[in-house]
C-alpha cells in the first residue's frame, strides 16, 4: 500500500473535520488561532483549533506488517469555539452556535477518510470528546491580548504517519 501521503494526515484530519462540520451546521467553520478567529471579519462561525498531539501509547510499537518499522500514532486534539457576529465567544448567540458545532461534531463520529493522505488508515478515525476545563483553557488561551473563550475539546485517532520506507522482509524489484 502506498503510504508515502501519510506524510499530510495532520492537516488532511484538519480539513476534513472542517469540511464536515461546516456541512452538518451551516456555519462558517475556520482553522485557526482563537485570538486570530476572532480577530478575523468573518461573522458567526465555529473555529477549529489544533491544540496538541500526542503519540499514541497504545498503537507506538505495531508495525502495519511484519518488517516494517512502526508508523507513527497521533491522537490530535482539538478545541472548538464559537463566535457570533459580533466577535465574541461568550454570547448567548454564541452559545447556541457552541451547540449547533458539538452537534455536527457527534454526528461525525467516525471519519471515513477518502483523501489521500488518510485512505491508507488500517482504522477509521474515531472522535471522542475531551474534558475541557479551565486550566486547559488557560494555558492554552494565555497572554496579554487574549481573553477567556468558552471552547468544547475533542480528539481524533488514530492518525497514520507511515515513513515511505519499503519493507525489511523483501528486496526492492529492479
Amino acid at each position: 500500500m502506498p503510504l508515502s501521503a501519510t506524510n499530510e494526515a495532520i492537516g488532511s484530519v484538519s480539513e476534513t473535520i472542517r469540511a464536515q462540520l461546516q456541512l452538518r451546521t451551516g456555519l462558517l467553520v475556520t482553522v485557526n488561532r482563537p485570538d486570530q478567529a476572532a480577530a478575523s471579519d468573518d461573522d458567526s462561525k465555529l473555529n477549529l483549533f489544533l491544540y496538541q498531539a500526542d503519540f499514541d501509547p497504545y498503537l507506538k510499537n505495531i508495525p502495519l506488517d511484519e518488517g516494517m518499522p512502526p508508523p507513527l500514532w497521533l491522537s490530535l486534539r482539538y478545541l472548538v469555539t464559537a463566535y457570533d457576529q459580533n466577535h465574541d465567544s461568550d454570547s448567548i448567540e454564541a452559545h447556541r452556535l457552541l451547540a449547533r458545532g458539538l452537534a455536527g461534531l457527534q454526528e461525525i463520529n467516525i471519519l471515513w477518510p477518502t483523501v489521500p493522505a488518510l485512505i491508507d488508515n488500517p482504522e477509521p478515525l474515531k472522535l471522542t470528546f475531551d474534558v475541557c476545563d479551565v486550566d486547559l483553557l488557560s494555558k492554552i488561551m494565555q497572554g496579554t491580548d487574549e481573553k477567556y473563550r468558552l471552547s468544547a475539546a475533542f480528539q481524533v485517532r488514530p492518525v497514520l504517519i507511515a515513513p515511505d520506507v519499503p519493507p525489511s522482509f523483501a528486496p526492492p524489484v529492479l
